[in-house]
């Protein structure tokens, strides 16, 4: 006998099987009939369950959870630390004259992205008018980053005045919580480039003095950065 035939005599036997009345409970009317294809249906749902149980069994041992991410809960308390950056100063004379400084002139001075912990940059321009007739001056202070050149612009007007304009990069909470595989790992989880600052101050209008003696405005423009530091770094549950 082939292969074939014997293949086909076995499934013929095993359909009869299925077909067949094994058992017969309760009355005839009434009763419920076991036949062999229930319980053929039964056995191979109970090895299917049983490999399944198997697979995943093996795969659970098989496997670090540590491949899987960050394993630990880590938190820390933030701490952060001013420090002083460029600073130019100088006279504008003139309606209309103005001073550019940063990524706009290519002064690497005001180039912070390879500062990895900068939570914000604060901007500043202190402005004090000189002869004329007194206030009634009005400047305009923009700033901006090289990614984002629309950036934020303030105005000031009188005898003088300070104009500070801050750039958030990344501003954490007093205390953060995540997860990693490590204590290094959580704090460079949150590291991020800093910016590249560049602005304008301009000596928008004069006063009304202007027309009968000369005025002049001095400005100090300075920018000052903070950057974060975790402390206390302890980890809470292991997850």
């Amino acid at each position: 006998m082939s292969i074939a035939d014997t293949l086909s005599d076995n499934l013929s036997r095993f359909e009869k099987y299925n077909n067949k009345e094994l058992y017969h409970i309760g009355s005839s009317s009434m009763g419920f009939t076991v036949t062999g294809r229930l319980v053929s249906g039964v056995v191979g749902f109970i090895v299917i369950i049983l490999m399944l149980m198997i697979t995943f069994s093996s795969a659970a041992n098989s496997i670090m959870v540590s491949e899987l991410g960050g394993t630990k809960a880590f938190t820390a308390d933030v701490v952060l630390t001013e420090t002083t950056g460029p600073t130019l100063e100088g006279t504008l004379s003139n309606e209309g004259e103005f001073v550019e400084f940063g990524y706009i002139i290519d002064d690497v001075n005001w180039d912070y992205l390879s500062e990895f912990r900068i939570s914000h940059i604060d901007v500043q321009v202190i402005w004090d008018a000189n002869g004329g007739g007194g206030g009634g001056r009005q400047v305009t202070f923009d700033v901006s980053t090289e990614n984002d050149t629309a950036g934020q612009s303030q105005n000031s007007g009188g005898g003088g005045g300070t104009i500070v304009i801050t750039q958030a990069v990344n501003q954490l909470p007093e205390t953060v919580t995540d997860t990693a595989d490590s204590a290094e790992d959580f704090v460079q989880s949150y590291e991020t480039p800093g910016e590249w600052m560049g602005g304008k101050f301009t000596y928008t209008s004069e006063s009304i003095g202007a027309l009968l003696t000369s005025e002049s405005i001095t400005y100090t423009i300075s920018l000052t950065y903070y950057t974060w530091e975790f402390d206390n770094i302890r980890e809470i549950v292991e997850v």
